[in-house]
């Protein structure tokens, strides 16, 4: 991957790996007799100034339509995370998991092995109720993109539809920590520390929540732990519909706490999402230039809705919370015309969970991300 990654940057002051596979959590699997890696690589690229950052980016944009094959040729069956950070830059990161987890087990690869020492230190109570947010409204754009995948033909294909779908679980217990000011290094420890703070069932319906979400914590532990195996479709199927159901607990309690005015009812809730910023933040978005987001979806109509972030992420919110009251095909007339309203779906997509889902994930991969996920496969 250090290939690649200087193919786009060819004079980094340093490259940092991050994440999974700094932590010593990463899922490798055998595929066609090597080992691939199922958890995404992430990169930080210390380079001098904006500008060899713009260059960059726009050299590994070029490079799209062959990446997943590259990747899969050096052992990656997942996205190559690469963020290019100017020294003032990556002093500036926000506090959110990332960069605490940056901070803890970030090493440097290629160049200057002082370049960590820029990366701010922040305690796991600097974590605010934004960033828990949009970890958790991330992870729901994840779920909606991996849930095809679940019955793919190619057994990889299901392999990484499991995967993320456990890496999803796994992330509800670190913003059930980071709901409550803390951070555990470690999956188990989140999840150790989750169950710990979750509140005593006293409801049938409370017991039956806790039970299925801590199979949920077991499996994606033991797969973490190398025990990786596709299921059958339905049952993969099972496995997503309960992740989405802690997801939506958590989403309920996560949004309650930044905006604890917010209406209780879900589609009012996820459009209230949608809103939170300021309307000088949201109309500054509305006129950015965004090349890849279609001029029909932006605007300073759009402002009132919320940024195209935000959007995006309600308008995945209103799928996962649809199918988590039982995936209806037609959706409720209300959600349908949330959708509609939010502008990431076309209106005529908008009644049906199977025509706006991969709208929404087109959004999300392409308008946010840089595209890999629903890029030609390898």
């Amino acid at each position: 991957m250090l290939e690649l990654t200087l193919e786009w940057a060819p004079a980094p002051r340093a490259v940092v790996l991050a994440g999974s596979h700094a932590g010593g959590e990463a899922v490798w699997i055998e595929h066609r007799g090597g080992l691939v890696s199922l958890s995404d690589i992430d990169l930080y690229v210390l380079l001098d100034d904006d500008g060899e950052c713009r260059a960059a980016r726009a050299r590994s944009r070029d490079s799209l339509k062959v990446l997943a094959r590259r990747c899969l040729a050096f052992g990656l069956a997942a996205p190559l995370e690469v963020g290019f950070h100017t020294p003032s830059g990556i002093q500036r990161l926000p506090a959110r998991p990332g960069t605490i987890e940056l901070s803890r087990h970030g090493r440097v690869i290629h160049g200057d092995a002082r370049a960590l020492d820029l990366v701010p230190r922040f305690r796991e109570g600097d974590v605010s109720a934004e960033e828990i947010l949009l970890l958790l409204e991330n992870r729901g754009c994840e779920l909606l993109w991996c849930r095809p995948l679940l019955s793919a033909d190619a057994p990889l294909d299901r392999l990484k539809g499991r995967h993320a779908t456990l890496k999803c679980a796994l992330d509800l217990a670190a913003a059930a920590c980071l709901l409550g000011g803390e951070y555990p290094d470690g999956a188990r420890s989140r999840i150790g520390r989750a169950r710990e703070r979750r509140p005593e069932a006293t409801r049938p319906q409370e017991w039956a929540e806790a039970e299925e979400l801590d199979r949920l914590w077991e499996a994606a532990l033991s797969w973490r732990g190398g025990e990786v195996a596709a299921l059958a479709p339905a049952n993969a199927e099972e496995e997503w519909g309960a992740t989405v159901r802690g997801w939506t607990r958590v989403w309920r309690e996560a949004s309650g706490r930044l905006a604890p005015g917010a209406p209780g009812e879900p589609v009012a809730r996820a459009l209230a999402m949608a809103g939170r910023a300021r309307l000088r933040r949201r109309v500054r978005d509305a006129l950015l230039p965004r090349a890849r987001v279609p001029a029909s979806r932006r605007g300073i109509w759009s402002a009132l809705g919320g940024t195209v972030q935000h959007r995006v992420h309600a308008s995945a919110t209103l799928l996962l919370v649809a199918a988590g009251a039982g995936l209806p095909r037609p959706l409720p007339p209300r959600a349908a015309e949330a959708l509609a309203r939010l502008g990431v779906v076309p209106r005529a997509a908008c009644g049906e969970w199977d025509a706006a889902s991969p709208a929404v994930v087109e959004a999300w991969d392409r308008w946010l991300l840089d595209g890999q996920r629903t890029a030609p496969p390898a």
